[in-house]
């Protein structure tokens, strides 16, 4: 059994946390690979971090731990000492899930020239990857997969309880300014601005006929509005990168990132027809189906096997 040994500083919970713990599965779903943990000094250890169970097992010092193969991802090239990313110890596999990685003020871009082999998430980010022209190694998309574990058995089975949804973490004024214009009689709109469970946040998702998702002004691949897709509510999201997939009209409304916009969007995908609906839905699961967990998987670990090679 080959080694992969994974770095984390878990602060909060974010998408990006759950994508490397997606990947730290793939590894222990391996009969060649075994999977380690090590996480900061600073890590909080509760119910939103994906590694509490495995919290006994965790390593305290990143080079003490068994590591034939490193994986890394965002500012994780920190724990290591400039000579160390120079010359790493093991090969490097380097998860990039946003575009900031190619733009030079960002401190990610200092990272592209060390030699690694690099997975993008989505064909935006390798774009602007490749286009930085700093990338020291081979370099893969795999689209993101979705990790919707039982919330997909609900899909359909469960009677809405919320007319509008907004999904506003990220965004908790643009979000209070929305749930206002919108709050009518009848109209049952749910505002989500602090942070849940992740279980707690789907369960939401998936009883709600319109949900609103308010990301930054760039992400890299977006997901929250793909999870509404495969959970069967209607999806409202303003047009910013990392939302390839949407298609306005087509698979969900898609409006400019302005309050009126959003607005009249979920006004519109509350106000559609059953058949319009149930069409626009339709669209909507064969738009996600691209983001398939076991096809992340099996991409990723064909990688793993021939990590040698190409490093």
């Amino acid at each position: 059994m080959r080694s992969v040994l994974f770095f984390r500083n878990f602060l909060e919970f974010t998408g990006g946390h759950l994508k490397v713990w997606d990947y730290f599965n793939h590894v222990r779903s391996s009969g060649d690979h075994s999977a380690h943990i090590c996480v900061s000094q600073e890590s909080v250890w509760n119910k939103s971090n994906p590694w509490l169970g495995l919290r006994s097992q965790a390593v305290a010092s990143w080079r003490d731990a068994p590591s034939d193969v490193l994986f890394m991802a965002g500012l994780d090239w920190l724990v290591m000492d400039p000579a160390e990313r120079d010359r790493p110890a093991a090969p490097i596999i380097n998860l990039i899930q946003h575009v900031r990685h190619g733009h030079p003020n960002d401190p990610r871009y200092a990272f592209l020239k060390h030699r690694a082999i690099r997975i993008c998430v989505g064909e935006e980010i390798g774009a602007s990857i490749v286009e930085s022209g700093q990338v020291n190694g081979p370099l893969f998309v795999i689209l993101n997969g979705l990790n919707l574990t039982r919330h997909l058995e609900l899909r359909g089975k469960v009677a809405p309880e919320t007319d509008i949804l907004i999904a506003a973490l990220k965004q908790p004024a643009l979000g209070s300014q929305l749930a206002a214009s919108l709050a009518q009689a009848r109209r049952k709109v749910e505002l989500l601005g602090a942070p849940l469970l992740r279980d707690d946040y789907l369960d939401r998702v998936v009883r709600a006929k319109v949900t609103v998702f308010l990301p930054n002004p760039a992400e890299g691949l977006y997901l929250p509005p793909a999870e509404g897709m495969a959970l069967g509510t209607l999806v409202v999201c303003p047009r910013v990168p990392g939302t390839e997939y949407c298609q306005d009209a087509y698979n969900c409304l898609y409006p400019e990132y302005t309050l009126e916009s959003l607005r009249s969007a979920a006004e519109a995908a509350l106000a559609l027809s059953e058949s319009q609906r149930r069409r626009m839905l339709e669209h909507a699961n064969e738009a996600v189906m691209r983001h398939d967990l076991r096809r992340e998987r099996e991409s990723f670990l064909e990688i793993l096997r021939n990590v040698d090679q190409l490093w």
